[in-house]
């Protein structure tokens, strides 16, 4: 029964990993937040483009024939100009790379979702045949009782197995209805078990990113360090005022007078110390923040790697042919509930070894799902792009 499940539902659904992919990356908050962050770096870097400080106009009349105008521009001697567009520049480089990284999150947790799902699924498929199977032995035995041909305590046992049956079949549909929750609330589609691939692992995409290529976070937080030291050097090119130049223009006694402006502050108390502070407490914990996420990195990769090269070592090959060692636990299944209809195999070792079959299905599903997992954790440590599934 199980087994043709899976077959059917291999030939049946029609929501692949990679449409979940595409359909989170349209909806999900978190990359609606990357994206906004992104959006913000980058008016601030048009706005620093610009002037960086507004013209003035002062205008003072005592009466129609005496008044004064003058019109300035304030002008950074320091650079601050230059300073401010190189740490805005860096920003959206970092704000670009970030939004990457979350994008790659967000697939590889929706496809973990999805696995999860397909496990899930899965399990139910075999809990379903157990209780199938524990109906019908307690069926057949309970008409070996009426007969003679078997005990009260047989017939106890077959209600007992049947009995725990359900609470597998129940357990797993709780666990089904969760799993598919937690996908649904990633791609925010109506989904059911019907909707998925049987195998967790149609969750792998083929990989395509080389191990020695930085990160797409590193890549972020060092443009991130980048933009805080620009920061620095902005805050202490703060600390000379700027200089107005411009225009002014005097009226009295009805004559007009024109000539050049110029004006500054002169930096006796305020030299922009908390300023400059705080960009240099900016700038430490940008280093921080790039050594601990490089250490965290390398340990990323290592262990990803390691869980993939022990899978692919116990399983040596097995892996890409679960349905013959379901078909074969599905045989063992019948053979069994033969053998105890025929009275050649007796109850309590039907139980047990009916427990021991249903268990290896599991394992089965459980195992594929792991696998799926591990693969994906590895290429999420790697930034490989091929979780996007072809999504820009």
């Amino acid at each position: 029964m199980f087994v043709v499940m899976l077959l059917s539902a291999s030939l049946a659904w029609g929501f692949t990993p990679d449409q979940a992919v595409r359909q989170s990356l349209d909806v999900h908050p978190q990359l609606a937040t990357a994206q906004g962050q992104l959006a913000t770096a980058q008016a601030q870097r048009n706005q620093a483009r610009g002037l960086r400080y507004n013209p003035q106009l002062q205008v003072w009349a005592a009466s129609p024939e005496r008044a004064d105008m003058d019109a300035s521009l304030p002008l950074s001697l320091s650079g601050e100009g230059w300073f401010a567009r190189q740490a805005a520049g860096h920003q959206v480089r970092a704000g670009t790379e970030s939004l990457r990284r979350t994008q790659l999150i967000v697939a590889a947790e929706v496809r973990r979702a999805y696995a999860q799902a397909a496990v899930a699924v899965g399990l139910v498929g075999v809990a379903l045949e157990g209780q199938e199977l524990a109906a019908r032995l307690r069926y057949g035995v309970g008409r070996k009782f009426q007969e003679g041909e078997a005990s009260d305590l047989e017939l106890r046992l077959a209600k007992l197995t049947e009995t725990q049956a359900a609470v597998r079949l129940l357990e797993s549909r709780q666990q089904e209805a969760m799993a598919l929750r937690r996908l649904v609330s990633w791609v925010q589609l109506p989904l059911g078990a019907s909707d998925l691939d049987a195998d967790p692992l149609s969750t792998v995409p083929v990989s395509s990113t080389a191990n020695g290529e930085t990160r797409s976070d590193v890549l972020a937080a060092q443009s991130a360090l980048q933009a805080a030291e620009a920061q620095l050097r902005l805050a202490r090119a703060s600390a000379l005022p700027p200089v107005s130049v411009g225009l002014g223009v005097e009226l009295e006694g009805g004559q007009p007078a024109i000539g050049p402006s110029l004006g500054v502050s002169l930096p006796l108390a305020s030299r922009n110390q908390v300023g400059r502070a705080q960009a240099q407490a900016n700038v430490q914990v940008a280093e921080a923040q790039l050594s601990g996420l490089e250490a965290q990195v390398e340990v990323e990769r290592q262990t990803a790697q390691l869980r993939v090269e022990q899978g692919e070592g116990l399983t040596s090959g097995s892996l890409h042919a679960p349905m013959g060692e379901l078909q074969d636990a599905h045989d063992a299944l019948a053979s069994v509930e033969a053998g105890v209809l025929a009275g050649e195999i007796g109850l309590s070792s039907a139980v047990l070894l009916q427990s021991q079959i249903l268990d290896g299905e599991a394992a089965v599903v459980r195992l594929r799902g792991l696998l799926a997992d591990a693969a994906l954790d590895r290429m999420l440590a790697m930034d490989d792009a091929a979780l996007l599934g072809g999504a820009p």
